[in-house]
């Protein structure tokens, strides 16, 4: 079979098989994220072998990278500033200082209990460090919590994926056994944070002027402009922070939250494209997720995922009972301007579902043959189940016993971004 056939099938069967994922994610109550991965998993080339798009390294790193800008981008436009500005403090704490404290702590559970080497350990924290607003956006408007709760963890999930994305590009750039220059670190962590921030907002606003209703210059405001602007914009705004050296993961995320507030800035576009437009981006995440996922159990090596088994299941232990709350309680209780309830940080404690970054970021590294991706790979996956298994069914009930919710929100497994 040719090598373009042999894409073309394999993309066709991964979104097939998530098709029928759906409907068992619903009937079963298992999370659909997790029927994504087994279906990729059987059709892979560990099973059946009919998805071999890893041999086409040019079109899986697209796939990857696309679908991370893409979660980016939609994080971003989850951010509310009016919310955020009140309580700002907790979540800057929460999603910069407390990933980097996961991804260390995590770093030091790799290495006492696997013996990884310390980059190798800090690879791993870094990509499961971050928590997943495609599976907390669509349950937190279920559970109508408090918008000050919601928001808080909303844009904690948002900005981490930012961070873990920095991280991971920060620990590759170092270099594999290489001794970290911290100083050298610290630049380049400026300079990617500063460009790629600046690129974002840039594009984001350009873009946002163009589909403005009732701006003199909005050139793109027709129904189809509007709606598929997003793409172009999250697309240019990765490019052109990377060609100034900025993150282009950051990028995405800042031209996300320009679009997510234009109202706030007097940029909105036409109220019947805007809902056109979700819902355009709301179907391409269900694609995304289902490729990203899919893709990610096709790339599980059985025999490493065995071996990182139990260990992998203690290291996810110690991130929810152990990390979870030791980072919520030292970043957002110090945040005395917000006022927060112990109720509202042991539920914060119990939200941190790894997801669709972790397995986007893992991808990337098995794709560029990144030492010890393997790894990280088989131990993200291990991470990943045993979070979505154990937190997300749990979350609204335990939302409901802390008094967060004046009624139960309705029981579904379909979640995500586009989910």
């Amino acid at each position: 079979m040719g090598q373009h056939l042999l894409v073309f099938q394999s993309l066709a069967l991964l979104l097939a098989a998530g098709l029928i994922a759906l409907p068992l994610a619903r009937a079963s109550g298992v999370p659909d994220l997790i029927w994504f991965m087994a279906a990729g998993f059987l059709l892979g080339p560990r099973v059946a072998g009919l998805v071999q798009i890893f041999h086409n390294a040019g079109v899986t790193s697209l796939i990857v990278t696309g679908g991370a800008v893409f979660m980016l981008y939609e994080g971003g436009r989850a951010v509310d500033w009016r919310v955020l500005q009140r309580i700002w403090r907790s979540v800057a704490g929460l999603a910069m200082v407390g990933t980097l404290l996961t991804a260390l702590g995590v770093a030091a559970l790799a290495v006492s209990l696997l013996g990884l080497p310390w980059l190798v350990a800090l690879l791993l924290g870094a990509v499961v460090a971050s928590t997943d607003p495609a599976t907390i956006v669509p349950l937190f408007a279920r559970l109508k919590l408090p918008p000050r709760l919601a928001q808080l963890l909303i844009g904690e999930a948002a900005l981490n994926d930012a961070m873990s994305a920095l991280l991971v590009v920060l620990v590759v750039a170092s270099g594999a056994g290489a001794a970290v220059n911290w100083a050298s670190a610290g630049l380049e962590a400026v300079r990617l944070l500063v460009f790629g921030a600046v690129a974002g907002l840039g594009i984001g606003g350009l873009v946002q002027w163009g589909v403005a209703e009732g701006r003199r210059l909005a050139v793109w405001n027709e129904r189809e402009e509007m709606v598929v602007s997003a793409l172009p914009t999250m697309a240019l705004a990765y490019l052109v922070a990377t060609a100034v050296g900025g993150s282009g993961f950051l990028a995405a995320f800042a031209a996300g939250m320009v679009s997510g507030n234009a109202h706030l800035l007097g940029l909105a576009p036409r109220q019947t494209h805007q809902a056109e437009h979700q819902t355009f981006l709301w179907h391409l995440g269900t694609v995304v997720r289902i490729l990203l996922f899919g893709l990610l159990g096709a790339e599980v090596v059985p025999a490493a995922v065995a071996q990182a088994g139990w260990v992998g299941i203690a290291v996810a232990g110690g991130m929810i009972f152990l990390l979870r709350p030791l980072v919520v309680w030292l970043t957002v209780w110090p945040d005395r301007r917000a006022r927060w309830r112990p109720a509202e940080l042991w539920f914060a404690s119990w939200v941190r579902e790894t997801g669709v970054m972790a397995a986007a970021l893992s991808s990337l590294l098995i794709v560029d043959r990144v030492p010890g991706a393997i790894e990280v790979g088989a131990l993200t996956t291990v991470v990943l189940v045993a979070t979505m298994l154990v937190q997300v069914p749990t979350t609204g009930w335990l939302a409901m016993r802390l008094g967060l919710v004046s009624s139960g929100p309705k029981p579904s497994a379909k979640i995500g971004i586009g989910g």
